[in-house]
């Protein structure tokens, strides 16, 4: 009698093992499927409300790391109609759309992504500076090209007075720290208040004149995986500690890095959903 017993537990104790080893299994399965195969083929729009009294009533569209992949023209066309959908009032481009070394992946060719990206639609204009996947190849010199004679205005260290409806404002286009493109003092040459500034590295918040209202950035993916507890599992060289999404003050300068669409490198996010950022100022 004694023995039967034991043998049925036994057989239950080995029968919890299986169960917690089939509970583990269909967890990690579900974590690959969902960081590499539907997280990264999400979309959010986040929106923002900023409080800012001189920029009140306008609303901006932030768009960065797009990294367009050969096969994703699909979800780039859903995507160009999601942010023509918020009716924002300018629409600002963060640089990266091609990507270098995708894992099993390519490149979208820097014709066709400006071709895609002329679909973007907004009534005081859409503005755009590089990244540093740009840099490689030809596709800074590509993109200019096919864009010189659309509705895209390249602001590369560059800046531009617009005026929405009874709101005059300048819009600033810095060149990538990452690779020292940047120049602050070309970018903000006669540049008046009220002042939105937009980059690709979140890295020259430093070098933000106080002028400047607001400024948008990315490159950092946030991460791309994100474990909560433990943070970003990769971010770019430099960042350590520092800017991965979200809004940062400094002596009164606002920064908001976003974490970006695309991917680089491995086509995988975890709390990181691909994001369109709409900011309303009130």
């Amino acid at each position: 009698m004694r023995k039967r017993i034991l043998n049925i537990f036994k057989a239950a104790k080995n029968k919890k093992v299986l169960v917690l080893i089939l509970l583990f299994i269909l967890i990690v399965s579900f974590l690959v499927i969902w960081i590499f195969f539907i997280e990264p083929n999400l979309l959010i729009v986040k929106n923002l409300t900023i409080k800012d009294p001189e920029l009140k009533g306008i609303r901006v569209a932030y768009l960065t790391d797009l990294h367009i992949c050969q096969n994703e023209k699909a979800y780039f066309l859903k995507l160009i109609k999601t942010v023509n959908e918020q009716n924002a009032d300018i629409i600002l481009l963060g640089g990266d759309y091609v990507v270098v070394d995708m894992f099993m992946n390519k490149t979208m060719e820097a014709k066709e992504i400006a071709k895609l990206l002329t679909g973007l639609k907004a009534k005081y204009g859409v503005y755009m500076v590089m990244g540093n996947h740009e840099l490689h190849g030809k596709s800074i010199k590509i993109l200019s090209e096919n864009l010189k004679d659309s509705n895209i205005k390249i602001l590369q260290n560059s800046n531009v007075r617009i005026k929405i409806r009874d709101k005059s404002l300048t819009i600033v286009g810095i060149g990538d720290f990452t690779d020292r493109r940047h120049n602050i003092k070309k970018a903000f040459n006669n540049a008046e208040k009220p002042i939105i500034a937009f980059t690709h590295s979140p890295l020259i918040f430093k070098l933000i004149p106080n002028s400047v209202n607001m400024t948008f950035a990315g490159h950092t993916h946030g991460g791309q995986v994100y474990i909560p507890g433990l943070g970003p599992l990769a971010k770019p060289r430099g960042y350590k500690g520092i800017y991965n999404k979200g809004f940062y003050e400094k002596k009164g300068k606002t920064m908001f890095v976003s974490s970006g669409i695309g991917c680089s490198h491995l086509k995988a996010r975890f709390f990181n959903l691909p994001e369109i950022v709409i900011a309303d100022f009130k």
